[in-house]
């Protein structure tokens, strides 16, 4: 067997002032936790969904609401994101190799371990890229990656759920690899000793804007 999973993630946001609020530590707080089991066949035979109450950054973005339709009220009676991993845990069972969309899921699942101490650095995860293997596969050469809709599409696989759900986004990832179905699986190491300090620019631009913002009310004030 082999677990394909996907997160939905919010981010900071601040209505009533314009303080950057990214944590350094966490830009990208996990609140959904959805995975599919698939076998040696690549065929879905069991299914895991969860949605985790924000912590980092309580209130939903204002994006992340318009593309998934989550209001803060999903999230009131949710766990938090260390009682909901391990519930993912027990769903993932032996294996220990992690099907994902991209790279940026295995990243992110890395940042959100170490924020709540769940996991210490170094840390390796095997993963396989199916994103990168569609591309691939399809030929795919506008700006780079193939989004997931966009191979669901060019694979002609039947749309039958929304996207932008954990959940889903993780079962049409297992389509996807249905027709591809690789004899073997490209196995990728992520190793956390590799990865670099990012210098966060959004305190620069947001401060920009906050000042433009201001600026704008001023003049329109006179």
């Amino acid at each position: 067997m082999f677990t394909i999973l996907d997160f939905e993630f919010n981010q900071a946001f601040s209505m009533n002032n314009c303080k950057d609020m990214v944590n350094p530590k966490c830009r990208f707080e996990i609140i959904q936790i959805g995975a599919v089991k698939v076998d040696d066949n690549y065929d879905i035979i069991d299914e895991f969904n969860i949605l985790i109450k924000p912590n980092i950054y309580p209130t939903i973005h204002p994006f992340v609401e318009k593309i998934t339709g989550f209001t803060d009220k999903d999230f009131k009676y949710k766990p938090y994101f260390p009682e909901a991993f391990k519930k993912f845990r027990r769903f993932l069972g032996d294996d220990t190799v992690l099907g994902t969309w991209g790279y940026s899921d295995i990243r992110a699942l890395f940042r959100n371990l170490t924020y709540y101490n769940i996991a210490t650095e170094p840390m390796i995860i095997e993963y396989v890229d199916i994103q990168k293997m569609a591309t691939q596969h399809l030929k795919y050469s506008k700006g780079g990656a193939i989004g997931l809709k966009n191979a669901v599409e060019a694979f002609e696989i039947e749309i039958d759920r929304p996207f932008h759900h954990a959940q889903d986004d993780a079962y049409y990832t297992a389509k996807v690899l249905k027709e591809i179905a690789p004899e073997k699986l490209p196995v990728r190491i992520f190793n956390s000793s590799h990865l670099k300090p990012k210098k966060i620019q959004e305190n620069r631009i947001q401060a920009i804007k906050c000042r433009r913002s201001k600026s704008n009310r001023t003049r329109k004030s006179k």
